[in-house]
């Protein structure tokens, strides 16, 4: 523990040497880490360094949630995942070292070049959908799938960034590490089960990437509000507006595939993102018009001048996911959304006690009024007496 209280509060370690990586650039800063571009000396590649920031360490919590996203991610080997390439510990610094990705975000996308057309999202929901396969094979669900997490390198590929909210699905509830028991994530894409704080699977992040292709196909999220809690909220109760009205353009596979996923019900969406995967090939082989490669893109060379200029704008979202100011939002508005669902929950279970028990008395007294009546001589239809 004196470790750490050596070290400057929130120093900029930009030059210093961690085992094999020189620390080349600050990128950013979030709620948890500091993030810094690095070259890894032995390879002479440029790599992201995500180091525990120095106050955090001080908390227990903060470094098992460190820990646990650094080894959720370390798990996962695929190419459409942000790769972890080595968690450490040195002269009393926590860091994760990880794949840099010199590209867009999909929010990026989004806000520079439009709207995604069909060929691009059924490329996005299929490499999506891979990557979540391979994390559901590891028992790991993402928890947090949101254009801002979603990368595209030059070559069109989508990766798959920041675990963070990573939960193995077989590890002790104690090991999940949300905050005070509220439910964490973002409320523009969390699915009704995690707004609802119940237990999840692969399906919940299916919504989520649901929610995040309607809001690349129409423009907007599914659903909007004055307060997370509201947004939140309309997760659970309210039904977007079809796509089908928004973009006439899209197929109606398409369409469907968006629509099931964003099916309240998890039963009603696809069972797991293999079965996504099929449903995503049909349209595609059903149609036999769409795009080859309809996210590559190409870094300029005229603006291009170095690694700085490399630097994705939104490197302190991409890389560190949500920042201290917006933490905290969502921690306050995540604790009203657990009051006021307890408080519907309390009062749905009161209604249902009140209806219960009025159905029982009503088929009591139905009950006795039959046995009461068999127990009478049966008359004939026709009025002639006893049978």
């Amino acid at each position: 523990m004196q470790e750490f209280l050596s070290i400057p509060e929130n120093p900029d370690l930009s030059g210093r040497m961690l085992k094999d990586y020189r620390l080349l650039r600050h990128l950013g800063s979030g709620a948890m880490a500091d993030v810094y571009l690095a070259e890894q000396q032995s390879l002479s590649r440029h790599v992201a360094v995500k180091v525990l920031r120095p106050e955090k360490a001080l908390n227990q919590t903060a470094v098992k949630r460190f820990d646990q996203e650094a080894r959720a991610a370390a798990s996962l080997v695929h190419g459409n995942i942000v790769q972890i390439h080595e968690v450490g510990f040195v002269d009393g610094i926590h860091y994760i070292v990880q794949e840099y990705v010199a590209g867009l975000s999909l929010k990026e996308w989004l806000l520079e070049r439009g709207t995604l057309d069909a060929s691009a999202a059924l490329s996005v929901l299929k490499q999506v959908a891979a990557a979540l396969s391979k994390a559901q094979q590891q028992g790991i669900i993402h928890r947090d799938i949101k254009p801002e997490n979603l990368l595209i390198t030059p070559a069109g590929e989508v990766k798959v960034a920041d675990f963070g909210l990573a939960r193995v699905a077989n590890a002790p509830e104690n090991l999940s590490l949300t905050q005070d028991g509220t439910t964490l994530g973002t409320p523009l894409y969390m699915s009704p089960e995690q707004v609802e704080g119940l237990t999840l699977d692969s399906r919940s992040d299916l919504y989520s990437l649901g929610a995040t292709i309607y809001h690349l196909l129409s423009g907007y999220p599914p659903f909007s509000g004055e307060t997370r809690l509201a947004v939140a909220l309309a997760h659970v109760k309210q039904q977007p507006t079809s796509l089908a009205t928004i973009r006439q353009d899209l197929p109606a596979g398409l369409v469907a595939i968006v629509d099931r996923l964003l099916s309240k019900d998890p039963l009603r969406r696809p069972s797991g993102p293999a079965e996504l995967i099929r449903d995503v090939d049909f349209v595609v082989s059903a149609s036999g018009q769409f795009k080859k490669d309809p996210l590559s893109w190409r870094i300029d060379p005229q603006t291009s001048t170095g690694v700085a200029q490399d630097v994705p704008r939104n490197a302190e979202l991409l890389l560190t996911g949500t920042s201290a100011a917006q933490e905290t939002q969502i921690r306050t508005a995540t604790l009203k959304l657990d009051q006021e669902l307890s408080r519907e929950r309390t009062f749905v279970e009161t209604s249902r006690r009140w209806w219960l028990g009025t159905a029982a008395a009503a088929l009591a007294g139905i009950a006795g009024g039959m046995f009461i009546g068999r127990s009478r001589p049966r008359r004939s239809l026709f009025g002639r007496g006893p049978r």
